[in-house]
């Protein structure tokens, strides 16, 4: 025995010496290791003035360097990544209806965009499912962003240091959140996003139909539309955007079945084509509460929600205010 080992003190030294020797290699492989993968690897470099820092996280601010280094990217980002090249006349909530994810997710994977509003050829990143898509120039912003977003399932992507790669010399990396939606947005954006807290879509559906110049379903005309129609099922129930005071229930042409709410602020909303109304005029109402069914009254070609905001009567785009 040998300090309570099984071990005799010819044994024990022999141990100790191995031991050291083993320990020296294993350091050496690791060391030379990683010299190897800093040379064969190409380091991720970012100019800059490319991004901002906001809250500590660095936001990008030039759509040219972030997509390129989507494009260029050679490390697993957590999710499959999509470039795609916007349209004349289509819409970032066309793009997230298209590949199947929230509009959430899609700003979050487009920190440099400034506007809501697409220019045709901009080029965007579109993952493949819902979450929150973050570049991060320091590991620990993972861990700060995870606890901030409460993702208890944990980031993906290549983002923590390996044994070869204790060593970085990437300017940035790419992490993914499932199921998260982005806490942090630029300052152009911010006052937006805001905004699309006050209002709640009436019912779950896809937008059919978006605010603007579209084709006229009956007179096959080019007619400026005032609002979104939001596909649903026959009967589905259909809820107040936000608290207020009903101000018409009835019938108007072209319209079926309408509700029209007055909220604080002097805006106010409106919802068409329904099958059933459940409010009267002058109740008051509160967010969620149930005011209808959606229908296909009035000239619709299929059971739809229109749903129109208005400010002091002109009529605003609903999708700047309700994601």
């Amino acid at each position: 025995m040998f300090n309570g080992l099984p071990l005799n003190k010819y044994q024990a030294t022999l141990f100790k010496r191995y031991g050291g020797v083993a320990a020296a290699v294993i350091a050496s492989v690791i060391f030379l290791g990683n010299v190897v993968t800093a040379i064969v690897t190409d380091s991720i470099s970012v100019r800059d003035e490319s991004y901002v820092t906001k809250n500590g996280f660095p936001i990008f601010t030039s759509e040219k360097d972030y997509i390129s280094l989507v494009k260029k990217y050679p490390r697993n980002p957590g999710v499959k990544l999509t470039i795609h090249r916007m349209g004349q006349g289509e819409s970032y909530w066309q793009v997230a209806k298209r590949y199947g994810i929230t509009i959430d997710t899609f700003i979050a994977a487009n920190p440099h965009l400034t506007t809501l509003t697409p220019s045709a050829g901009t080029e965007v990143v579109v993952p493949a499912r819902d979450g929150v898509l973050f570049a991060f120039d320091d590991v620990l912003d993972v861990l700060r962003m995870g606890g901030i977003l409460d993702d208890s399932s944990g980031a993906r992507g290549d983002y923590l240091p390996g044994v070869f790669s204790i060593f970085s010399t990437d300017d940035i990396r790419l992490v993914f959140f499932r199921n998260a939606a982005p806490v942090v947005v630029n300052d152009s954006l911010e006052k937006l996003y805001g905004y699309g807290k006050i209002f709640l879509s009436p019912v779950k559906g896809y937008y059919t139909s978006l605010f603007g110049d579209r084709v006229d379903p009956y007179y096959h005309d080019t007619a400026f539309h005032t609002g979104v129609d939001i596909h649903g099922r026959m009967n589905q129930p259909m809820h107040a955007s936000q608290a207020g005071m009903v101000m018409f229930t009835g019938w108007r042409d072209g319209y079926g079945n309408t509700i029209i709410i007055q909220h604080d602020k002097g805006y106010s909303t409106l919802y068409a084509h329904l099958t059933d109304i459940t409010v009267k005029t002058g109740q008051l109402v509160k967010k969620k509460e149930k005011i209808g069914t959606v229908g296909s009254t009035g000239r619709s070609t299929g059971p739809h929600v229109h749903f129109e905001i208005r400010r002091h009567d002109e009529t605003i785009n609903p999708l700047l205010y309700v994601w």
